[in-house]
């Protein structure tokens, strides 16, 4: 170890502690010689078991992890229900949690499949966050206009490299609830499009690869946003691999079949929850993987 601390910060509610716990494997495999010091947001749900595992595990990697529980009720007037729920939440406090001057947020749909240093070493003078910008999908043009955000300017917050000082000094956390707040009713991807419309005018945009998301490997509109070099070389050599998007998108679902997703599993064997029981499973989706296998086969 030569002395420097990579910092990183994830949030799971209890159904998402074991993605969370492949993630984290990946980033202590893929840390390059940096220590690795976890922060693990939480609520009430998260089982003292649970906590146990996760730390057996980073310890046994060489990291350390402490937990930081957010009380809900920090969150009155948010919205919270439908897909994102309330951790997804919880990182717009890091500034005040960690004494930290900057930390890296990773979703625990994300998977580090390359060295992290040097995007821990990233300047971010002047910048309250580091991030790659969305793809969108078809049905999904027009958010930005609808935020009052400069075209191709929205990110993705899948991956952020945070400047904590900054954000201090601005009082961003206080900026984030405040928005989150008065806006509750029209914020379809939450959290996301808050830290886009308070955060994005500082935000410095980040190579593809450091964000290899689903619509970056399938959207041929990614081409426009980044550039075909840049889009080429995320493809071919991705750093942190993102599967964004619901269902059928995660690499534990049943139907999934996004690129890459045997590294999930590949990490997951080594965490203490190695089992997966597939999302999905229905008579139906059974019927199909079962067809798609034999006509791959034949």
């Amino acid at each position: 170890m030569n002395g420097e601390t990579l910092h990183v910060a994830c949030t799971a509610e209890a159904n998402y502690v074991a993605h969370s716990a492949a993630m984290l494997h990946s980033v202590l495999a893929n840390s390059d010689g940096l220590e690795v010091s976890i922060h693990y947001l939480h609520g009430g749900d998260l089982s003292t078991r649970a906590t146990r595992r996760l730390a057996r595990m980073v310890e046994a990697n060489g990291g350390r992890i402490e937990f930081l529980r957010i009380d809900d009720r920090r969150l009155d007037g948010l919205p919270t229900k439908g897909f994102t729920r309330r951790a997804t939440w919880y990182r717009i406090f890091l500034p005040e949690l960690l004494p930290a001057d900057r930390v890296l947020f990773l979703d625990a749909d994300t998977i580090a499949v390359d060295s992290l240093a040097a995007l821990w070493r990233t300047e971010l003078s002047g910048h309250y966050v580091g991030a790659v910008t969305n793809v969108w999908q078809w049905n999904d043009v027009g958010r930005e206009q609808r935020l009052g955000l400069p075209e191709g300017s929205y990110f993705n917050a899948g991956v952020l490299l945070m400047n904590l000082d900054l954000m201090r000094a601005d009082g961003c956390s206080a900026a984030l609830l405040d928005y989150g707040t008065r806006h509750a009713g029209e914020l379809s991807f939450r959290d996301q499009d808050a830290l886009n419309v308070v955060l994005g005018h500082r935000r410095l945009p980040l190579h593809p690869r450091w964000n290899c998301m689903n619509s970056i490997l399938l959207f041929p509109s990614s081409v426009e946003v980044f550039g075909a070099d840049a889009v080429a070389e995320a493809r071919r050599s991705p750093a942190i691999r993102h599967f964004e998007g619901p269902t059928v998108n995660k690499p534990w679902h049943l139907l999934c079949e996004r690129g890459m997703r045997e590294i999930y599993f590949d990490h997951r064997r080594q965490t203490p929850w190695p089992r997966v029981r597939p999302e999905g499973i229905t008579p139906v989706n059974l019927v199909r993987r079962l067809v798609g296998r034999r006509s791959v086969s034949s």
